[in-house]
């Protein structure tokens, strides 16, 4: 299969899905994954609001935010909810950290979390998000 690229698209419908979901719950840290058993990328959204007695309610509202807005470039099956404490989630705010900015990350290292991974795309932290560089 060939490998799918983010495109700038996708980035930033991921920008505007996640500052509207932080209307719903306190986003932590957003960044898009491409996990290296897979073709496709995936936007991972962390919020210490989501746990295993509410996920099912939050990917309502994932459906819900995303149907009603019909976002482009953004397909609902696509987006990953974690917790803050996530080991991924970890990772990814611990890269953002290291190298703030007011752009997003790219990141190409082997693994984030426990998820080995063929790049990363990791968003600042809310307010400063901004789509593309």
């Amino acid at each position: 299969m060939a490998q799918e690229l983010l495109v700038n698209e996708q980035i930033d419908a991921g920008v505007d899905f996640v500052r509207d979901f932080n209307d719903y719950v306190s986003v932590a840290a957003a960044f898009w994954i491409r996990p290296a058993e897979s073709d496709e990328w995936f936007l991972y959204v962390a919020s210490d609001d989501i746990d295993d007695t509410n996920f099912d309610v939050a990917y309502g509202e994932v459906f819900r935010r995303l149907r009603s807005n019909r976002r482009r470039g953004l397909d609902p099956f696509r987006v990953k909810l974690v917790n803050s404490s996530d080991p991924v989630a970890r990772d990814a705010i611990d890269i953002r950290d290291r190298y703030p900015a007011d752009i997003p990350t790219r990141y190409s290292g082997p693994t984030l979390g426990e998820i080995s991974i063929e790049g990363a795309y990791i968003y600042p932290p809310l307010p400063a998000m901004k789509s593309t560089p």
